[in-house]
Formats: structure tokens, sequence, C-alpha cells
């Protein structure tokens, strides 16, 4: 007599962690579901399942550099462990959380063929922002589990799931506890509180050494500007913390508007290792620091480089580099005002997911969040099937 077994409880036994379990059997019984799970459905079926047992460096070389992998942006876990969430951040993977069909929760390292990133010194800001921003200050790591609990509320759980958000507070409370030497990682919550001390705006990340990547945000309702204020005030944070550029992650229009640049995935990985082994970039702002001197500060930094490049500029122009001359002079003033989800003197970033699935503008992560969920869903079908029996 045979016992029919759904797929949905053989994977839970699987992949269910019990007491003195050593490491090598959770890893086996994982890599047997994965087998399981890549049956049931073309999008995982396609795409390479990364696990403990696999050599991060080498993997992260060949899946940035093969043509096999040249449109490919994602792989997929079902290892939720902290640490190994960081060992791949430290490879350039940023990695978020799947539920397709309600089957079983994946992570989703991925790295798309093209990336977005933010020079510090180089983001777009009004005019009319410092005024804005008087009556906010900004911290760094004071009320971590608010900003998760504000994102969610926000946006739903979206990418936001039980298992990631678990994984998320042991690395903010603990910090990076594996093996790999030197890796220099930590979770990061950052917060924007108006004049009664309320959290009206938070972004989500980590850094890696000392580049800083964004993953969700939140705004509160009613505010004025203060994802915006947020926004800017990161940056200029970010700077005088040390970090060398923001990672802003998948490409979106009102990112480049807001002064982010576009680079290839093998340049991201480049700029990247380039600074990922810096031990000395932490972000620790415990203190209310004031977003409009932040802000002002950045700016008139930015008013120095204009009159510098504009100086350069001229001499190149008397010597027949009138072109250059003519780009320089446009005054920083004159190129902010973004809309399209943006940074805009008569609106406002909704905080929302910053990097891909985690943009900080509500528009523009609803429709990438949900473009990319939907497309997930509709590969992984499929996994319907998983409610059928296994004889």
């Amino acid at each position: 007599m045979s016992m029919s077994v759904s797929v949905d409880e053989l994977l839970d036994h699987l992949l269910t962690k019990r007491e003195g379990e050593n490491s090598e059997v959770a890893l086996r019984n994982r890599l047997y579901a994965a087998q399981l799970f890549k049956r049931l459905s073309n999008f995982y079926g396609s795409r390479p399942y990364v696990d403990s047992h696999i050599d991060l460096s080498n993997f992260a070389k060949s899946f940035c550099t093969d043509k096999q992998f040249k449109e490919m942006s994602y792989c997929w876990s079902f290892n939720f462990s902290p640490n190994f969430f960081a060992e791949l951040a430290y490879e350039g993977f940023l990695s978020t959380c799947s539920y397709p069909s309600k089957v079983s929760y994946l992570l989703m390292p991925w790295i798309d063929p093209e990336r977005l990133v933010m020079q510090l010194d180089k983001i777009h800001i009004s005019k009319k922002l410092p005024r804005r921003a008087k009556k906010y200050t900004i911290t760094a790591n004071t009320a971590f589990q608010q900003v998760v609990e504000a994102c969610v509320v926000q946006h739903g759980e979206s990418w936001l799931y039980g298992p990631i958000r678990a994984l998320f507070r042991e690395l903010h409370n603990e910090g990076y506890t594996g093996e790999q030497k030197g890796l220099n990682f930590a979770m990061i919550s950052i917060e924007l509180w108006d004049e009664k001390k309320r959290l009206v705006a938070g972004d989500l990340g980590y850094s890696v050494g000392a580049c800083y990547t964004s993953m969700t945000g939140f705004r509160a309702k009613g505010t004025q500007s203060a994802g915006t204020v947020q926004l800017v005030a990161t940056s200029a944070l970010l700077r005088e913390h040390g970090f060398a550029f923001w990672d802003l992650g998948m490409v979106m229009k009102y990112k480049e508007e807001l002064g982010g640049k576009v680079v290839s995935r093998a340049e991201f990985i480049r700029m990247f290792h380039q600074v990922r082994d810096d031990s000395k970039c932490k972000l620790q702002q415990t203190q209310h620091a004031s977003a409009r001197k932040l802000i002002c500060d950045l700016r008139a930094l930015q008013k120095k480089a204009m009159i510098s490049s504009k100086t350069t500029s001229s001499g190149s122009a008397n010597n027949g580099g009138g072109s250059v001359g003519a780009a320089a002079s446009v005054d920083v003033e004159d190129v902010v005002g973004v809309s399209n989800g943006g940074v805009s003197d008569s609106g406002d970033h909704d905080g929302g997911v910053v990097s891909g699935r985690a943009g900080n503008d509500g528009s523009e992560l609803g429709e990438d969040v949900v473009t990319r969920s939907s497309a997930m869903e509709e590969d992984t079908k499929g996994l319907s099937l998983a409610h059928g029996g296994i004889a």
C-alpha cells in the first residue's frame, strides 16, 4: 500500500530545521528540495541554484562574465542563513525573497545586466529643498525594526516576507559571524524625524565596505517633502561617513534623473570590488543630525565644484573647448526638479524601493516590484502542481 505525499508537505519536511540537525544534513535536504523545485518550474529550472556548498567568488565571476548568464539577473536558494546573505552581498548580489504560488519561500540573489549607482556628490538638489528640510533630523541604526515595519505597512509584504525580515533582524543585531575574514558587512536603517521626533521616512539597506545598497524605504502619509529630504540627506550622510558610492540597483528613468549613472554589470563589479574591503567605513549616527545642514553642505560642495569646472572649462574654451564650457555653465539649480516619481520642487518621492526591489519612490516601487513579482508568478504557475501528490 503506497502513501501519497503532496509536494508542499515534502518541501516543508525537507526545509524545516530540526533541533540538533547538523549543517551537512540541512544542506543535503535543501539540495534535494532544489532538485524537486526545478522539476516544477521552468523559471527556477533554468536558473542556477546557489548554496553554501559552492565557491561564491568563482560563481559570481561566472555569472557576470559567461555568455549563458548574459541576459540573466536571478539565481535562487533555500538558504536563509544571515551569513550566507552577507557573503552573497560581498560578491555583489542583492538578495530579496520570493514566495511563488505560496509553496515555499526562496532567497532571490540578483545582479542585473545593468546597474544604477549614485556618486554621492552628484545627486540633484532643488534650491527649495534646504528650506523644506528645516524641521527634519536624520539618524542611522536607531529604529531598525520600526523602519522595517513601516516599509511593510506602506508597501505590503511584497518581497519582505517573514524569513528575510528575520534574517535582517539577526544581521542587524549580531552582524556577520561567518568564517570569511575581513567581510565588513552591516544592515542599516536610516531614519528621518520631524520636529516632534516622529519617524516620518526611512531607508532600509546594507553596507559592504564603502558601498551602501538601498533595499526599501517608506514615507509617512501627510508629510511634506519628507521622502525627498530623506533621500538627499542620506546621500550627504553617506558622504560624510566616508562611503564611496550608493548602489541604487535596478535601472529606472527617475533614478537617472536624480543624478544616478547607469553602468554595466562588469563595471559595477569593478567599482564594487575596489571598495568592498574598506574596513574603516561604518555608518553610526545615533545623534540627531540636521537634515538641512547636511543638504546645505552638500549643495555648497556642488556649487564649489561647479565654479571650479566653469573655470577649467573657460580655459579650455579659450583653447577651442567651447562646447565643454557651455555644458559646464549650467548651474546645479537649473538641472534639478525631477519628476517621474523622483525629486521635484513641487512633489516628493515616496520612500519606496531604491534598489530595484527596493526604490525610493512609491509609484516607481509599485511598478518595479509588481513587474518583477508578476513576471515570477507568471513563470511559476506550474508550481500549482505542488498541490497534487507524489506517490
